[in-house]
């Protein structure tokens, strides 16, 4: 991980990526079908892995090619034929060569059974892609009525609840009402923060679902206490000392806290603590986000991580709010608190995590 020093970004100038995910049968192109229509999506970029997955006959257009349609709302939609990585530079080749029109921003549907992580890592580990594109966030779809029993039997429903950014409540009418409160108590031990959203068909208010990052598109500017979300971590109805952590139903392994030093952090024996940690625990760290006094620095480091993958650290321009403390959110599969506040401790010169 560089220095932010280092680490020069504009983040109104790579295009926003999300990632639509969500298990088998829990609504992911009922979804697409829905935000395709709206004209907040009339410039996107979208690709699936197989067309027939969803229904686009009524607003296709032409072919490209065998992997890539126009569609007559504007966008461009590709199959996932090849790897992520190359269909995505594919895609960006076309763009600058007028072959495809100037879209503004990707959607990624992912199968089923895949973990998000599969999906964001070649955002973050070719260059040529972290170049165009930023990762704007995981949007995931859990089905009310099946939902409980993915849970039950499958890892990768907990793993794409986990990572999420946005939730999406498909199938409500199918449930009693305590049914859905329920799994939603589930999928707030998983995560806490994320908007959890019912919908019904797959109508939603796109703006409910995109532009999820900490960066503001529309104001051109950071907006981190939100994306961070701390205080959705601090549940005193089950520990009487109020600490700030979230376990998952059943004395399942994963666990969801917040770490708060009141103290600034060196940034280099920071950096090799997250290399440890990731080298140690890379898939069990399902989600890390952090805001960082850095020692030295008057602006705050905004970092992101997403089980071994770390994103490049940003520099703001200044803090989000009054509260000058270093705050670390994680979401994680077998790896206490206590181990991880203790190698973060060590980054502080004579501070105490805040409980």
């Amino acid at each position: 991980m560089p220095s932010p020093s280092s680490h020069s970004v504009r983040l109104d100038q790579p295009l926003p990526v999300t990632v639509l995910t969500g298990f088998l049968g829990s609504g992911k192109t009922t979804l697409l079908r829905h935000v395709l229509a709206s004209p907040r999506l009339s410039k996107a970029a979208v690709v699936i892995n197989e067309f027939g997955e969803i229904g686009l006959d009524h607003i296709l257009v032409g072919r490209v090619d065998d992997s890539t349609v126009l569609l007559s709302n504007g966008c461009v939609c590709c199959g996932l034929q090849d790897d992520l990585a190359h269909t995505l530079r594919q895609l960006f080749v076309r763009r600058a060569s007028g072959e495809v029109p100037a879209f503004d921003r990707i959607v990624i549907e992912t199968t089923g059974l895949a973990e998000p992580v599969s999906v964001i890592r070649p955002l973050l580990t070719d260059q040529l892609l972290a170049d165009c594109c930023r990762l704007d966030g995981v949007v995931t779809t859990v089905d009310a009525a099946t939902g409980a029993a993915s849970l039950d039997h499958h890892p990768e429903a907990a793993k794409q609840i986990a990572v999420a950014d946005r939730l999406i409540l498909t199938k409500t009418d199918l449930v009693t009402e305590d049914e859905r409160r329920a799994l939603e108590a589930r999928i707030r031990a998983l995560n806490p923060a994320a908007p959890l959203i019912p919908v019904l068909n797959g109508e939603v208010d796109p703006g409910l679902v995109f532009d999820a990052g900490y960066y503001n598109p529309a104001t051109r500017s950071a907006d981190v206490a939100s994306w961070l979300a701390a205080d959705a971590y601090h549940d005193h109805s089950d520990d009487a000392h109020g600490d700030h952590h979230h376990r998952g139903p059943h004395g399942a392994g994963v666990e969801a806290f917040c770490l708060t030093f009141d103290e600034p952090m060196a940034w280099a024996p920071l950096v090799q603590a997250l290399r440890s940690l990731v080298a140690a625990h890379g898939p069990k760290l399902l989600r890390m986000k952090a805001v960082v006094a850095v020692e030295g620095r008057p602006q705050p480091v905004v970092l992101h991580g997403v089980q071994h993958l770390l994103h490049p650290p940003v520099l703001l321009d200044a803090w989000p709010d009054a509260d000058r403390r270093s705050r670390f959110v994680f979401i994680t599969d077998g790896v206490g608190r206590d181990e991880l506040a203790a190698r973060l401790q060590a980054c502080v010169s004579g501070a105490k995590v805040a409980v």
